[in-house]
């Protein structure tokens, strides 16, 4: 006879304003409803007062993510135990690796040739401050500069309620830039307002400024003009990972040392960083070739003949520039095209090796687990919601 699992009851005060706010809730109560455990919410902005009800409450366990310190207060003199997630202004338990974010971001960058760096924030907060600091560091490990602007506010709001004399400041800033410019807004929302305002300059994105968000809001990234690169956090598979620690907090088994932090899972590159800086006419217009042709089948003796190139100097302007060569460049656009088509439609992966121009379902398995370490079936589920 099997031992009955004890239900819990946990509550879920958070925001879901934002994308990664939602995919946290959807792996939160994914796991928590999986083990029969039973979920109460109060969704709040960070910075709303914890309501009375809340105050009130007596369950087994809450998990928070919002920016009332008094909040965490009434948990421990009620005893309930708590787990603080990506809080606004003050250190979590569970937060993002901002280390290896900011070393994916610098990457990003650099796979595209751009030489310059730039900062942007409409916050002054606890998280984008950590941001900022990493970004820096990064850089400044390849003895470069980076340059930076901030608002020193406590809100997002939009760039039509800056003052006109901010705004003013703000597009100075981004003309005197050094280009071209790879910039890391703090998120996908502040990124917006970088797009809007280059827009309206008619400074180019991403010719002169490569704008590049965190968190990929997919809807919201796709919307922008041009549609925004993000940088890609596994919102579901970490509220998983919350749910189950602090469970076995409440029962009282082993868990992670806190905080606990989260790596991002990779770039989602969109219009908004899609370039590379080159000098040479002849690696341009291949790349160009290539970036629209290789998932048609496009094979390096047709890029050759079709353009009277030299393929010996093709392939050596292509190591002096790029540091990879014409196989891998191609090899690297249809990888990428068939992650979009495994995150974003539910299209059968033997259809999309095809699509992509490869040929061999068990070559294109071995392709993907030598660049991700797991198959792409694996991939897929890592971002399929749990509500589809």
């Amino acid at each position: 006879m099997g031992i009955m699992k004890r239900e819990l009851q946990i509550l879920l005060l958070m925001g879901t304003s934002h994308g990664f706010g939602r995919e946290l809730m959807n792996g939160i109560t994914q796991y928590l409803y999986e083990q029969g455990h039973s979920v109460e919410f109060e969704l709040r902005g960070h910075l709303e007062p914890v309501p009375d009800w809340v105050k009130r409450w007596r369950g087994d366990g809450v998990i928070v993510r919002h920016n009332q310190q008094s909040s965490f207060t009434i948990w421990e003199k009620a005893g309930i135990p708590y787990l603080k997630l990506f809080c606004p202004n003050h250190p979590s338990d569970i937060d993002v690796d901002e280390d290896l974010l900011a070393e994916l971001a610098v990457q990003h960058f650099l796979e595209r040739g751009i030489p310059h760096f730039a900062y942007f924030s409409q916050c002054d907060l606890y998280w984008s401050n950590r941001r900022r600091d990493s970004f820096c560091r990064a850089v400044k490990r390849l003895k470069k500069e980076v340059s930076v602007y901030e608002r020193h506010a406590e809100d997002t709001a939009p760039y039509r309620m800056w003052h006109p004399r901010e705004r003013a400041e703000f597009v100075a800033w981004v003309r005197q830039l050094p280009k071209p410019v790879g910039m890391l807004a703090a998120f996908d929302y502040h990124a917006r307002q970088v797009l809007e305002l280059c827009r309206q300059e008619g400074i180019s994105v991403p010719d002169d400024v490569a704008v590049l968000g965190v968190n990929n809001d997919s809807w919201f990234c796709r919307i922008q003009y041009p549609p925004l690169s993000s940088i890609i956090q596994n919102g579901r598979k970490i509220g998983q990972e919350c749910a189950r620690i602090l469970c076995d907090k409440i029962l009282g088994n082993p868990i992670p040392k806190l905080p606990l932090l989260f790596p991002p899972t990779g770039v989602y590159t969109r219009r908004s960083t899609d370039l590379i800086v080159t000098q040479d006419a002849e690696v341009r217009k291949a790349l160009l070739q290539i970036r629209t042709q290789a998932c048609q089948g496009l094979t390096i003796e047709q890029l050759v003949e079709e353009n009277g190139y030299s393929r010996r100097a093709l392939e050596r302007k292509f190591r002096q520039e790029l540091g990879r060569t014409l196989a891998e460049e191609i090899l690297k656009v249809r990888l990428e095209s068939a992650e979009e088509l495994l995150r974003e439609t539910d299209m059968a992966i033997g259809n999309i090796v095809f699509a992509v121009g490869l040929t061999s379902h068990s070559h294109f398995n071995r392709l993907f687990v030598k660049k991700h370490g797991f198959p792409p079936t694996e991939y897929r589920k890592r971002f399929q919601s749990f509500y589809d």
